[in-house]
């Protein structure tokens, strides 16, 4: 459609520009004298920001106005049927610029084009003069200036697609005869009531014949600025339709607002000052939450009001809410509509309406000015059921072309090839061609979300078991789908979880990160034991090391009292506690590697991940739950011994060491063996828990345990900790058991 002029009106009503090719450079930039143009002529046609095209000069036809405002003239292009009014200044002469042209436009289409012309020439030679190209002086002049001089009117520089949408917006191309006229559309449409039971509503016929949309005067809102809500608003404001407008994320009204529109506080303000809202949300709940929650639709609802559901959904819920609506004396009409995000762009949806016809024939400007063509099926959940059938061949075709793609590559076959062999047979269309270019070029974008396509093939699926019917290639391409939207959707939710859960854990230990000099709080314990309390001891834990550590051991042998302290330039460093936390951040470095707009392309790539992270959450807990205490030879000879004031005495060995939540404090009494003693001498070796009788060597002497007094205390958020890796142990679990069962069904592959 082309673009605003002024506020109910739109500029001339033009086709879209006619065939598709892949890529269009930028044209050389320059001036040149004005060109005289006639019928007949052969020129090149330019609309908006779609490249140049070849067509020929010919009368329009008789019911069809001349657009307002500057002079232009009716141009239809060979290699399709198209016909569109164009600009003056957005034609120029075909030959002084063919070699440009054909340079820097490569599609097939538009060497078809090309050839359709030449074609033409051929047939035409020889023949009366007028049939030929005119050679004005103007013409003369240009063709022996430079091609370099040549200049397009400025317009938008996006590169275009091979695939877009709008190369098959035929306005006025129903036969090869130029003078399609009113009298046939409207033929047409009677033909379509008769045989299928609906109506339609042509936008692109209706504005071709009219040449404007004549906007509605009654109050329109609209309820959900989503991917396709944005664009629909978008038309209405430029058809000059007075807009109110609501969102749940107000952020998104800014923007239309600066447009015209004015802002609703709540869906019910909207209706209850509009003559007609639309709605259009994402699912099910979200349509019943928005009609039935608070400050929703239907409170909002009076005799005469209006409320035309824009969203996919399924028949029974949209039956309730057309029910609860008319209870209040609204008017309700369902309208889902087909299309995607650039399609709603572009005001070229198909919409599917039932219910209230007469808020349907209401709705012409507004079906007009967002879509194409508008179909009308009955009564309230016709739409509904119609749509989801359409969704459902979408989405079982696209995941069929996506696996005709995969085993092209894995069986070393072109994927181009595969497309050009698909676009030259029955199976042709600029949906498939658009989708596989994206593919191909590594562009994967979503113009809709893989969620809201998952969404619908369940729908459709549950219509179809609702009435009996098997849909076993709908089921099939809902479960890649549904695959698709796990390794898409759910593993970055659940990674996103992940990380907030490990985040908690490490700031449990409460270490100072590195380089920021920040100081661990201190945290004090009293460990004892319960009954005789033969040790008692005040322990300060700051991060991973005892910095203070009073004890008291009374001797069971002769009821002597002992006390013993840190000296005050010594801590006892926990290691356990040291690398449980560098396991946990290396786990929270894994995830932040796959942020949220990483694609996973298989399940293996998933459960790799799964694996690594799970493996380093093991070892956290591990250096935990294992009590990694030295052995008796090891603490004799550490120095650690050295660290208490008083100094020990040479009988008295201290430990301390972390075990599950628990801080520990182990005091071994020793006896020395003389060498004369009879007992058989069996040393402990490795062993790190010591029992009394455990015997050990350090230096000339040995030892024998005699007493050993253990007391331990909890620390909360060691306990804390441990609970933290164990839910994220089964979270990752549970994502590895559901990958790995569609993993079993489908191979997802990069295409």
């Amino acid at each position: 459609m082309g673009s605003p002029n002024g506020r109910g009106h739109r500029s001339p009503p033009v086709a879209r520009a006619p065939g598709s090719p892949r890529a269009v450079g930028p044209v050389c930039v320059g001036k040149m004298a004005a060109v005289s143009l006639r019928l007949g002529d052969l020129v090149w046609g330019k609309l908006g920001r779609y490249p140049p095209w070849p067509g020929k000069i010919v009368n329009p036809p008789k019911d069809l106005k001349k657009p307002r405002g500057k002079k232009c003239f009716f141009v239809k292009f060979f290699g399709t049927e198209d016909h569109a009014w164009i600009k003056v200044e957005q034609l120029k002469p075909y030959h002084p610029h063919k070699e440009e042209m054909i340079k820097i436009n490569k599609g097939k289409r538009f060497q078809q084009a090309v050839d359709a012309v030449e074609e033409f020439l051929r047939k035409t030679k020889g023949k009366d003069q007028d049939l030929t190209i005119p050679e004005s002086s103007t013409v003369k002049r240009v063709m022996t200036g430079t091609v370099a001089g040549f200049k397009w009117p400025p317009s938008v520089s996006e590169p275009v697609k091979d695939s877009d949408p709008h190369f098959h917006h035929f306005l006025l191309s129903q036969t090869e005869k130029p003078a399609v006229c009113y009298q046939a559309i409207t033929k047409k449409l009677k033909v379509c009531e008769e045989e299928t039971g609906s109506t339609s509503i042509q936008a692109a016929d209706s504005t071709a014949v009219n040449g404007s949309i004549t906007p509605t005067d009654k109050k329109i809102g609209f309820l959900g600025l989503g991917l396709m809500g944005s664009g629909i608003v978008s038309n209405l404001l430029k058809m000059g339709h007075t807009v109110t407008v609501w969102n749940r994320t107000a952020e998104k009204c800014d923007l239309f607002i600066q447009e015209g529109a004015r802002l609703g506080r709540t869906p019910a303000e909207v209706v209850s000052t509009c003559d007609i809202t639309f709605a259009c949300v994402s699912d099910p709940k979200a349509a019943k939450d928005l009609v039935l929650g608070p400050s929703g639709v239907l409170q909002g609802i009076r005799p005469g009001k209006c409320y035309v559901d824009m969203s996919t959904v399924d028949a029974d819920t949209v039956t309730e809410l057309a029910q609860v609506i008319v209870s209040r004396g609204g008017r309700f009409l369902e309208a889902p509509v087909s299309g995607n995000q650039q399609l709603s762009n572009d005001g070229m949806l198909v919409i599917l309406a039932a219910g209230d016809r007469g808020l349907y024939e209401d709705c012409s400007s507004c079906f007009q000015a967002m879509g194409k063509t508008s179909f009308f099926l009955g009564e309230v959940g016709n739409a509904a059921k119609m749509m989801l059938i359409v969704n459902m061949v979408q989405g079982s075709f696209m995941a069929t072309i996506a696996e005709g793609l995969t085993l092209a590559q894995v069986t070393g076959q072109s994927q181009q090839t595969l497309l050009d062999i698909l676009n030259q047979g029955q199976l042709a269309s600029i949906f498939l061609d658009q989708k596989c270019q994206n593919i191909l070029q590594g562009n994967f974008k979503p113009d809709f979300y893989l969620k809201y396509i998952q969404k619908d093939l369940r729908l459709a699926i549950a219509l179809g078991d609702s009435v009996n019917h098997p849909t076993p290639m709908a089921a099939a391409a809902n479960e890649e789908e549904e695959f698709k939207w796990i390794l898409q959707e759910e593993v970055h939710a659940v990674l996103k979880q992940l990380q907030d859960i490990l985040k908690e854990a490490s700031h449990r230990f409460a270490l100072p990160t590195s380089g920021s000099g920040g100081a661990a709080k201190e945290e004090s314990f009293v460990l004892s034991t319960s009954g005789t309390d033969q040790v008692k001891g005040v322990m300060t834990l700051q991060g991973d090391a005892l910095c203070q550590a009073d004890v008291n051991l009374k001797m069971p042998r002769n009821n002597q009292l002992l006390h013993f302290a840190f000296r005050e330039d010594k801590q006892w460093k926990l290691q356990q506690i040291q690398d449980a936390r560098n396991h946990v951040n290396q786990a929270i470095y894994l995830l932040m590697n796959r942020d949220v707009n990483y694609q996973f392309k298989t399940g293996l790539e998933v459960l790799k991940l799964m694996d690594a992270v799970m493996l380093q959450l093991s070892r956290a807990r591990n250096r935990l739950t294992t009590p990694a205490t030295l052995t008796l030879p090891e603490i004799a000879s550490s120095g650690l011994t050295k660290m208490f004031t008083p100094v020990l005495p040479p009988d008295i060995l201290v430990n301390f060491y972390i075990n599950l939540n628990k801080l520990c404090l182990t005091v071994y009494q020793l006896h020395i063996l003389q060498p004369s003693t009879t007992k058989n001498f069996k040393p402990a070796g490795g062993s790190v828990l010591h029992n009394p009788g455990a015997m050990f060597e350090f230096g000339s002497q040995r030892y024998e345990v005699s007493h050993v007094h253990k007391v331990e205390c909890v620390v909360p958020w060691l306990n804390d900790a441990l609970v933290f890796f164990t839910v994220s142990l089964q979270l990752c679990q549970q994502l590895k058991d559901k990958i790995s069962v569609f993993s079993s069904y489908w191979n997802y592959r990069p295409y």
